[in-house]
């Protein structure tokens, strides 16, 4: 039988144990280094606006002033995506850019 050596993507550590299984059947991670921030993950992410590297990218963009239509055309990602995160930035108290959006209604 085969083996997979999984390591965490954030602290590229091997201390790491399965975790159960997403709704969809996929296997979840959990990384059990003390100095790690991520401690549940994916190895193959199915919704790429899960991913957290994408999420990282709307929040660089949103910081260095883009707005919404234009993250999400750079991204090739919906609008509403991009709402999601930017709502998830001002509820950490973060001020968000919202040219570019019309009514969400």
């Amino acid at each position: 039988m085969a083996t997979i050596q999984v390591c965490c993507p954030n602290c590229n550590g091997l201390n790491v144990v399965k975790y159960g299984r997403q709704p969809n059947g996929t296997q979840r991670y959990r990384c059990h280094n003390p100095n790690c921030e991520r401690q549940v993950f994916l190895l193959d992410y199915h919704n790429r606006p899960k991913m957290p590297e994408l999420k990282r990218q709307i929040i660089e963009m949103a910081l260095s002033g883009n707005d919404i239509r234009e993250t999400a055309q750079k991204l090739n990602i919906s609008p509403g995506t991009v709402v999601e995160v930017f709502d998830l930035l001002t509820s950490f108290g973060h001020s968000t850019p919202t040219t570019g959006l019309t009514s969400r209604a």
